[in-house]
């Protein structure tokens, strides 16, 4: 449906559907990460955690892209003319992509994400982007479909960015093979993730801090408030540690623990809860160079440059097709 300023919307998952599998996550005590970003009142957490003062990858991740972006559209080369974004967040970040490669070409953008909510706050500061816009609403499993019409339609290739850590917050090979397959030899993929390198203590409680906040307790509440829990029926607690489906990563998860048998009614189903029950609400990987360049490597890509803040904290990469 086109909207103003040169928008269009494309809702390709319905609440209902996304409804749905939010009722099985819930049914299974482990809801996605994706879900925190589905909805009005999540998309405001969302955006709260963006400028919380106390959430350090938000500075260091605007940071490296103020500094290095003119080299990423060195490397990226005049092929490139669409930037897709998986997730738009409050649009800042690919609002900086856009101007960096606007200097000497036209693009077209396109983004991808679970929220309505979120593309419409997204776009408000995209608006004055002088570029075509255009967001499909829906999970990141419909990339495969439409990055073929995207290049059908333009004619160029794409960078695909993927800030913000968000690789770390789903099934990081699936991901990757996703957006693996939907690339091309022309085709970048810009990614940042926050970097941990193996027994810095210091840095564990750095990153603990950060993620153990008000902004962020509220961002993971709001994930399952929408079943009909309430805070007062349980605490929400926050963890460091070793995955074990990937034990060699790192993980911040969230847990919120029941205080008392709970049943929940939930699009016509009846969940019950226990006492001492925990839900996971949200988790986040967190990785090392080391790690990061075995899982592109295994998974088809190659690094063309990475960018590091002071301290190696926080790693921005652009990467293509092996």
């Amino acid at each position: 449906m086109p909207t103003k300023n040169n928008h269009v919307i494309h809702v390709l998952d319905s609440d209902q559907s996304i409804g749905e599998e939010f009722l099985q996550c819930l049914k299974q005590r482990n809801v996605p990460s994706k879900f925190s970003y589905w909805g009005d009142k999540e998309t405001l957490h969302c955006l709260n955690i963006c400028k919380d003062p106390e959430y350090i990858n938000w500075p260091l991740e605007i940071g490296l892209l103020e500094k290095n972006l003119p080299e990423i559209v060195r490397l990226a080369g005049k092929p490139v003319g669409n930037l897709v974004s998986l997730g738009i967040g409050n649009g800042e970040k690919d609002r900086m992509i856009l101007s960096a490669f606007l200097k000497d070409r036209r693009m077209n953008y396109y983004t991808l994400d679970i929220s309505l909510p979120m593309v419409k706050a997204g776009f408000k500061t995209l608006e004055k982007a002088p570029v075509e816009k255009t967001a499909y609403v829906g999970d990141f499993m419909h990339l495969e479909s439409l990055m073929p019409k995207i290049k059908e339609q333009t004619g160029k290739a794409n960078i695909i960015s993927f800030l913000g850590n968000t690789l770390g917050n789903f099934n990081q090979v699936n991901t990757l093979n996703l957006i693996r397959r939907s690339m091309d030899r022309k085709d970048f993929l810009l990614f940042a993730v926050q970097i941990l390198e193996s027994g810095k203590i210091i840095d564990i409680g750095e990153i603990l801090g950060a993620y153990n906040t008000k902004a962020w307790h509220e961002l993971s509440y709001g994930t399952i408030m929408r079943s009909g829990l309430k805070k007062s029926d349980g605490i929400m607690e926050v963890e460091f540690g070793k995955d074990k489906l990937y034990p060699q990563l790192n993980i911040i998860e969230f847990f919120f623990t029941l205080k008392k048998d709970k049943t929940v009614r939930h699009l016509g189903h009846e969940i019950d809860f226990r006492a001492g029950e925990r839900i996971r609400t949200y988790y986040s990987y967190k990785y090392d160079e080391k790690n990061i360049n075995f899982l592109l490597n295994n998974n088809g890509f190659k690094v063309v440059k990475s960018f590091f803040t002071p301290g190696q904290k926080y790693l921005l990469a652009l990467a293509k097709l092996k």
